[in-house]
């Protein structure tokens, strides 16, 4: 009974946060200026705080410099606003689709919560090799590989978000951006790794360090 109870109230607690989240999110239209999809190259990293419980429960937990709770990749695309379509790996809990999946560049804006989007490049890759970040991104999304949720870095058949970008360029350019990392300790799971100088340039920065 006690239990029931207990359930009965969080999942009312989980939606009623989530509607408010999405309430936020449709007043707030997110975007950047022009100046700034200038500076965007196919193979740029993007992070975000996304809306809801999942995601703001990810930033207090590791309560990081940048509070971001989710990375993806962009892809150039001719026909798409901006230039750019968006691959990125995400939970079906939180969008229609489980796994890897590609997302306009507007919508994923619209999912970010205001101030809270980064832009970074992978300092390995020039203008030359940086299309092969995007083109092992969409080899992934045509394997429609599923989301990982045990966030278990060891088995490589299904990605959580930050496990897709680690395995495109490890597996591209030979890098491991996890390197030293205690897996045992979640360090794998942070999204630090993404403004560390010795592996991105931060492109464009919304976020305002902790």
């Amino acid at each position: 009974m006690v239990a029931g109870i207990f359930l009965a109230a969080f999942l009312l607690y989980f939606v009623t946060y989530n509607v408010r989240s999405s309430a936020t999110r449709d007043i707030v239209r997110y975007d950047l200026n022009p100046e700034e999809y200038s500076l965007l190259k196919d193979g740029d990293f993007i992070l975000r705080h996304g809306y809801g419980l999942v995601s703001d429960g990810i930033v207090q937990t590791f309560n990081e410099d940048y509070h971001v709770s989710h990375v993806g990749i962009l892809v150039s695309c001719d026909t798409c606003p901006h230039g750019f379509k968006i691959i990125h790996c995400v939970s079906q809990s939180l969008y229609p689709i489980d796994g890897v999946q590609e997302q306009s560049f507007p919508q994923f804006l619209w999912d970010s919560q205001l101030n809270s989007i980064m832009v970074v490049r992978f300092k390995f890759a020039n203008d030359t090799t940086r299309h092969l970040i995007s083109k092992k991104a969409i080899e992934y999304l045509e394997r429609k590989v599923p989301f990982d949720h045990s966030f278990d870095i060891t088995d490589t058949t299904s990605f959580y978000c930050s496990e897709l970008p680690w395995l495109v360029l490890k597996n591209v350019f030979h890098v491991d951006i996890f390197e030293g990392k205690d897996f045992n300790q979640f360090e794998h799971l942070k999204f630090e790794v993404f403004w560390n100088p010795k592996y991105f340039d931060v492109i464009i920065n919304h976020n305002v360090r902790r």
